[in-house]
């Protein structure tokens, strides 16, 4: 089986966000691995959280940026779509702070 472009590519659009998701938010992960997500988003430090921070804000404003299917196929979420995903996200690791 191919590896999803975002593997391939790792400098690919989106590529570390769905990355991210793929790593922490994937159910087969376990919730440590979210908490861990969480800590490291407090990491200003860490070159890939402002990466994945920025393309988070960008496909909250438009999940229409991200291929079809893509977002699902790196977190198998259960939201519904990919907008209630993607906000749920911001919330749990950005609280209040303005997209």
């Amino acid at each position: 089986m191919a590896k999803p472009f975002w593997e391939a590519d790792p400098d690919a659009p989106y590529a570390t966000l769905l990355r991210h998701v793929e790593t922490y938010c994937h159910p087969e992960t376990g919730s440590e691995a979210y908490e861990t997500l969480k800590r490291r988003t407090r990491r200003a430090d860490l070159d890939d959280m402002r990466v994945f921070k920025e393309e988070l804000r960008r496909a909250v404003r438009d999940p229409a940026v991200l291929p079809e299917g893509a977002l699902f196929k790196a977190g198998a979420f259960e939201d519904g779509t990919d907008q209630a995903f993607l906000d749920r996200l911001w919330r749990d690791l950005y609280g209040d702070e303005p997209v």
